[in-house]
């Protein structure tokens, strides 16, 4: 069976979680410090185990959004799509000869069992969607456009299988894109800027107390 299996939206975006997680490695140190060297002022109102575990909380959150996109991915083959969540242990398949018609749209891919259903827009009977923690790997997709195709080639009215497109260029992939992986970068170098902070307070640390 072939797949269809998402990739993360961009790259800052991932940089962003992991400049996260080290701000709250590097909390965490800092927290072990005035513990450790006993700083007058600090250590006496410092709740260690709570702190710790506040930022393992943070790290785990962080390091399973990265992760995200892995989670979720569909198999297909000449007669039926079965859809994967691995993190609820679910799945749930669709046989193609069940519809009459998918679209391709900016959202996902959506199959009907009537084209008046999808002409108003109603609750499609199977739905995957192109993005999940993360977008759905093009030139996958691509192939499974055409195998759509094919099959649309293959039937005859009136039993006809109808296939539709909205777009031209894979949705999360287009220019508008390209502002949100800017913020992320933002939002990255501001984490990153405030990661300055613990890092000299721990060399200060240990500085003065070795």
């Amino acid at each position: 069976m072939q797949r269809l299996t998402y990739h993360y939206s961009a790259l800052s975006k991932q940089t962003w979680f992991y400049a996260g997680m080290l701000y709250l490695a590097l909390s965490s140190v800092v927290s072990i410090q005035l513990q450790l060297y006993k700083v007058p002022g600090y250590y006496e109102s410092q709740n260690l185990l709570l702190a710790l575990t506040a930022n393992a909380l943070g790290i785990v959150f962080f390091l399973l959004l990265s992760l995200g996109h892995y989670t979720c991915y569909a198999e297909y083959d000449e007669e039926k799509i079965v859809y994967h969540n691995r993190l609820l242990r679910k799945q749930r398949t669709f046989f193609f000869r069940d519809a009459s018609a998918v679209i391709f749209d900016n959202r996902g891919i959506k199959f009907y069992d009537d084209n008046e259903k999808l002409i108003h827009k109603e609750k499609p009977l199977f739905f995957i969607s192109f993005f999940r923690d993360g977008k759905i790997e093009a030139i996958p997709l691509n192939q499974f456009y055409h195998k759509m195709q094919q099959r649309e080639a293959e039937t005859e009215a009136p039993a006809q299988f109808k296939v539709y497109k909205t777009f031209k260029v894979v949705p999360g992939y287009g220019r508008k894109w390209k502002y949100l992986s800017f913020a992320y970068a933002c939002l990255t170098i501001w984490v990153f800027m405030n990661c300055m902070k613990p890092l000299s307070v721990i060399l200060g640390l240990m500085q003065t107390f070795s």
